[in-house]
């Protein structure tokens, strides 16, 4: 148990050597770092957001709009496939946020119109009776779409608060609906704000010039492929002429739809049809720039992938002379008229935007769209100062806990012992603080515990060895003998023990998020090097010992 081959001394010897190297960037100064390699330096732990300060919002997602919306295409569809069925239809309701209602005008029909349902979408749960048929998603496909919806806002909001991939932001789930944002470092979240809470869902939308031809004296009843959205201009006068109705329209919750806005408060509006000529989806870039003619104003430039140049060109060539609306999150920023067909794949947004409004909106559209609307519900700001008064206490803790552990293994072990267990508590907090900076891992209050927590388990394995190697001792041992025994029947117990230990810190990182995860990502790090320190690499303290000192009685 005790010889070992020169191969695994070096090895050990190698790894102990690369965890210091790997560990050493937290301790450098700033001035040092630079003038090291960019992928070595940039090995390091970063602070999380109770120790270095920033922003914590808790997140709700509109989950019943976006199933509304869906259910409202979904009755597009099943219009315009009962009409290619030849099934006559009286109506298609939408009852908000749960099912789609078809009433027939022939109750004979229903088991060809039923049938024509299900070939559209095979899992929507079909029921009621007469000539009455209800569509609904099951449960099981309300679910999936639900967490759809919630990893796809979660990707997004990460492409715009950390576009640059700087800030290291958290983002996790929080139940059903809920998404948990902390970003690090920041003070003034005014901008975060802004990002969080423009949708940036940009759609293309043909004019009804029939309707729009009435002016001001819009119908009280639209076609049911129309409908109406207010223009930005008329929102910004809206905004200035009664800013009792913005404040009205910004506190909805839920958020007031384009087409009640425009009946309730009556800004300058357009009717659009409802259906998409093209989608913010198929943009494939968008940045902001400025008009070589007319001043030189700031404007969006896009560029569309394969299929939307495609249908771009295809709805620009077919309607040569219309005005084609541009709509972004609920309000039309531009309808200019359609002078010829544009097949170049892209284009640019003009209206009255300011150099970083186009900024903003050119960073929205390259993230992608918010596929529901984010509801700020909880939000704080953690100073620098209580994240430096919370390094200054765990470092302060962490000193003690390792100095009393030490003194401890001293008088309990003896010198030589209690120094070669103490050696590998301080090797084992070296490979810890390597394994976060190459993970580039975020070091909570909560990892602080977990690293005091683990100067305590680093030296746990040890003491059982000890107290092993003592009973063989007692039992008229050699010296070599009680050491070697030792170790290889204390093994098991030294397994067992960090085992149960780690799946419990495993599982505190699949399900918890956050200062817990920070928790079990020391914890677990902490557990699989000290199986390292404090049994391959004393063995290999011990084993040098024994061959340089050749004991005959052993003081432990």
């Amino acid at each position: 148990m005790l010889n070992l081959p020169r191969w695994q001394t070096i090895v050990i010897i190698a790894i102990t050597v690369l965890s210091g190297l790997f560990a050493l960037p937290n301790l450098l100064p700033s001035n040092v770092l630079d003038a090291l390699p960019h992928w070595y330096s940039q090995n390091r732990i970063n602070l999380g957001l109770d120790l270095r300060g920033g922003a914590h919002f808790l997140l709700e997602a509109d989950l019943r709009s976006v199933l509304t919306e869906r259910l409202t295409n979904l009755s597009d569809s099943v219009r315009a496939d009962m009409r290619k069925q030849q099934v006559g239809i009286k109506d298609v309701t939408v009852e908000p946020g749960r099912a789609v209602i078809v009433t027939l005008r022939d109750e004979a029909q229903r088991t060809k119109a039923i049938e024509a349902i299900r070939a559209l979408d095979p899992t929507l749960a079909v029921s009621g009776s007469g000539d009455t048929i209800r569509l609904a998603y099951s449960e099981q496909e309300l679910f999936r779409r639900k967490k759809e919806v919630i990893d796809q806002s979660i990707e997004i909001l990460r492409r715009r608060v950390d576009e640059t991939g700087t800030l290291e932001p958290t983002l996790v789930r929080q139940g059903d609906e809920r998404i948990l944002l902390q970003v690090p470092g920041i003070k003034d979240t005014t901008d975060l704000k802004r990002k969080i809470n423009q949708t940036a869902k940009l759609t293309f939308h043909l004019v009804n010039e029939d309707v729009a031809a009435a002016g001001a004296n819009i119908p009280a009843t639209l076609p049911p492929t129309t409908f109406l959205v207010p223009t930005r201009e008329g929102m910004q006068e809206l905004r200035r002429t009664n800013p009792k109705a913005w404040e009205d329209i910004q506190a909805a919750n839920p958020r007031m739809s384009p087409e009640q806005i425009c009946r309730r408060y009556q800004p300058q509006c357009l009717p659009v049809l409802k259906r998409v000529v093209v989608g913010g989806e198929d943009l494939d870039d968008s940045k902001a720039t400025f008009e070589q003619q007319q001043g030189g104003r700031p404007i969006i430039s896009f560029t569309f992938n394969s299929a939307g140049g495609r249908a771009f060109c295809a709805a620009t060539r077919a309607n040569i002379g219309k005005r084609l609306a541009i709509q972004l999150d609920g309000e039309i920023i531009s309808a200019p008229v359609v002078q010829s067909a544009i097949c170049g794949g892209s284009g640019i947004i003009t209206g009255s935007f300011t150099t970083q409004q186009t900024q903003e909106q050119a960073l929205l559209l390259r993230s992608g769209a918010l596929p529901a609307t984010l509801t700020i519900i909880q939000e704080s700001t953690v100073g620098a100062d209580l994240g430096a008064d919370a390094i200054q206490a765990g470092t302060v803790a962490a000193l003690v806990g390792t100095v009393l552990v030490a003194i401890v293994m001293f008088v309990a072990y003896g010198p030589v012992f209690g120094g070669f267990a103490n050696l590998a508590m301080l090797v084992n907090l070296l490979m810890v603080f390597a394994g976060m900076s190459i993970l580039g891992a975020s070091l909570t209050l909560p990892g602080m515990a977990g690293l005091v927590l683990t100067v305590g388990m680093a030296v746990d394995s040890n003491v059982l060895i000890y107290e092993r190697v003592r009973e063989e001792k007692a039992l008229g041992r050699s010296a070599f003998s009680s050491i070697a025994t030792g170790y290889e029947r204390a093994m098991s117990a030294i397994i067992d023990a960090n085992l149960t230990t780690l799946i419990a810190a495993v599982l505190l990182f699949g399900f918890g998020s956050g200062p817990i995860r920070g928790f079990a990502t020391t914890l677990s790090l902490g557990l699989l090097t000290s199986m390292f320190s404090s049994t391959i690499f004393t063995r290999m303290l011990l084993a040098v010992w024994v061959r340089w000192r050749r004991p005959t009685e052993l003081v432990i």
